[in-house]
């Protein structure tokens, strides 16, 4: 078993009611009925009052379990670049994770939202140094390091990306917070070659279909343990 027990850096502390995907409805509840998207977001405000219930020491030790059961997961071993989040106050805690990450040295990156262009992907990717890199607050409040001309990648350029969602079902579908950020921008990668993993705790699974256009993931890690399609 791989012991992390790590200080949060300022950089990292949970960002408190902002969040990076902020409107619409992904996907549905499973109804027969995918038009429906007052059950959707039922079950999203379901989902997010069920992570929402958990106390802040409950939450730093099943983060702390979910970094420990990502160091398990043989893709994330075998990674060299690796991108993470920025989490609010409810969402599964990253520094455990960032700091495994620093000790197995792999490449950090974090999420920027990408200005450049409405054609290009809605994230990219900027290399992250914990303690050196200049971190700004984006449109939603949400830390990120200063976008770089030249240094952020696409998602299909990374080995695996630790994504944040609302909730999960057991074939690793993901339901985000609406607005479909990562859903375009993990859309764009070689499916085959950049793992995609979500991070949650075990309440926030469900039952659901997904939309169309949602992108699954590879595994979402728990903490209780790995969970994979």
């Amino acid at each position: 078993m791989v012991d992390v027990h790590v200080r949060t850096p300022e950089s990292l502390m949970p960002v408190r009611d902002h969040r990076l995907e902020p409107l619409g409805s992904r996907a549905y509840p499973h109804s027969g009925n995918l038009g429906n998207l007052i059950l959707s977001t039922d079950l999203r405000n379901k989902l997010r009052a069920q992570r929402q219930s958990l106390s802040p020491r409950e939450r730093s030790e099943k983060s702390l379990a979910i970094a420990q059961n990502l160091a398990r997961y043989l893709p994330f071993r075998r990674a060299r670049d690796v991108a993470f989040y920025v989490a609010t106050t409810e969402e599964v805690e990253t520094s455990d994770a960032i700091s495994l990450s620093i000790e197995m040295e792999k490449n950090l990156f974090l999420p920027v939202i990408n200005r450049a262009s409405w054609r290009a992907p809605p994230l990219l990717f900027q290399p992250y140094i914990p303690g050196e890199s200049r971190m700004i607050k984006n449109r939603y409040g949400i830390p990120e390091p200063e976008h770089r001309a030249g240094t952020a990648k696409q998602a299909k350029a990374l080995d695996l990306i630790a994504v944040p969602l609302v909730g999960f079902n057991r074939h690793c579908d993901r339901i985000g917070m609406g607005a479909g950020y990562y859903d375009r921008a993990l859309a764009v990668t070689g499916y085959r070659r950049t793992h995609y993993v979500g991070l949650a705790f075990a309440c926030q699974e469900a039952d659901f279909e997904p939309a169309d256009h949602d992108i699954p993931m590879h595994a979402v890690i728990t903490e209780e343990g790995v969970i994979q399609p």
